[in-house]
């Protein structure tokens, strides 16, 4: 009987701390920020929420951006015309946003892993996110003067969002 108390005893921690909630400041996360200005104003309005609260705020709001940053190529496609430099950029970028494998995909994924408890899974693929974003808005082949390569450094902030808060769950 002793035998079982204590199994079933090991089994209850087990779930307790696979759910308990951690809670930190929104400075501790963003302190590591490159722009901890950005970061504070994004994740404030999520202030005293738990970390995998604050991590799926801001997995949406990346996807929010993305979609919109899809949305702007899309248009950027359209209004290249003749222009092959421009219009085999804006292709390649939309490729590295929406392609299986591309960062929406992936994002996708991050958000499964997030609520599978996978952090160092949620971390790789916030960092796949990063180097298909880069891809894009930091192709030498095509000096882009549109508005993409700000909609990309906006979504690489968010995303380096993720990646910290991803840190702190090891943490």
């Amino acid at each position: 009987m002793v035998h079982q108390s204590f199994i079933l005893l090991v089994f209850l921690l087990c779930i307790t701390s696979s759910y308990s909630t951690k809670f930190v400041q929104v400075d501790e996360i963003c302190q590591k920020a490159k722009n901890p200005s950005f970061c504070s104003t994004l994740l404030n309005s999520k202030k005293g929420a738990d970390l995998v609260s604050l991590a799926q705020y801001t997995i949406g709001v990346l996807r929010v951006n993305m979609t919109n940053t899809v949305k702007l190529i899309n248009t950027l496609i359209a209004q290249s015309g003749n222009d092959v430099k421009a219009l085999t950029h804006y292709k390649m970028c939309l490729k590295e946003f929406v392609n299986d494998g591309g960062a929406l995909f992936v994002l996708g994924n991050v958000e499964r892993v997030l609520k599978e408890g996978n952090y160092h899974l949620m971390s790789v693929g916030a960092n796949d996110i990063m180097q298909d974003i880069r891809n894009c808005i930091y192709d030498t082949s095509y000096h882009d003067t549109s508005s993409l390569p700000s909609y990309g450094e906006v979504a690489l902030q968010i995303d380096q969002i993720i990646q910290i808060i991803a840190g702190l769950f090891t943490a």
